[in-house]
């Protein structure tokens, strides 16, 4: 069941404030060159803060499973998420009728836009946020205009980068690239998936191009 709520706008901005400062608080020390290339974008973007409104997708609940390690920035991150779950608007890319994603996909993710151009904070240059995956999922190969980093907050997964690249294996700390236009997936193992996610460069909101579509049956009469 999707849970739709509404609470007071200040009370949401707060919240949205303290994930924005923890975001970027993350990107601006990390050492990562690539994740170096994402802190422009939250220059001045804390300005441009709206009322989103809230929604619950029940994939969200796995949240409530995990014990953050506070002591790191990325532990706090989680930490937020887990505790501000029902005050935030966590949606999804796909429909059924796109026939790109499966059934798993489709009932196992959510993810929670904190910058961009739906989010709570306005932005044409860097989008950004939480997503959150069920156990054992897959996201096919697809692509984007836009670069991308994901940064494990929990669990781990298998990733592709390169249409006949090999698969890696990454655990809650990692950190991956994405360049621009580059085909990606990847595999989430036995527990939940937690990523932190930036965006920049084309468009922020572009559906991506997947590889194939998933076949659909044909019934005889």
């Amino acid at each position: 069941m999707t849970i739709t709520k509404t609470t007071k706008p200040i009370e949401d901005q707060a919240i949205h404030s303290e994930i924005l400062l923890t975001m970027q608080r993350m990107v601006v020390e990390c050492t990562n060159p690539h994740v170096q290339k994402f802190s422009d974008g939250f220059r001045d973007i804390q300005e441009q803060w709206r009322d989103v409104g809230f929604k619950v997708l029940p994939v969200t609940r796995l949240l409530n499973d995990i014990s953050p390690d506070t002591r790191s920035l990325a532990g706090k991150l989680l930490s937020q998420m887990i505790a501000y779950r029902e005050s935030l608007f966590w949606e999804q890319t796909y429909t059924k009728k796109d026939r790109v994603v499966g059934d798993a996909l489709l009932s196992g993710y959510a993810f929670a836009e904190i910058t961009g151009q739906r989010g709570p904070f306005i932005s044409d240059q860097l989008r950004s946020g939480v997503g959150v995956w069920g156990p054992n999922v897959e996201y096919p190969l697809h692509w984007h205009d836009a670069e991308e980093i994901y940064w494990i907050l929990s669990g781990s997964v298998w990733f592709q980068i390169g249409r006949d690249q090999a698969k890696s294996f990454k655990k809650t700390g990692g950190i991956v690239f994405v360049p621009s236009s580059i085909p990606h997936s990847f595999e989430t193992r036995e527990e939940p998936l937690v990523m932190f996610y930036l965006w920049q460069g084309g468009d922020l909101r572009q559906v991506s191009e997947f590889e194939r579509k998933i076949s659909q049956a044909v019934h005889c009469s």
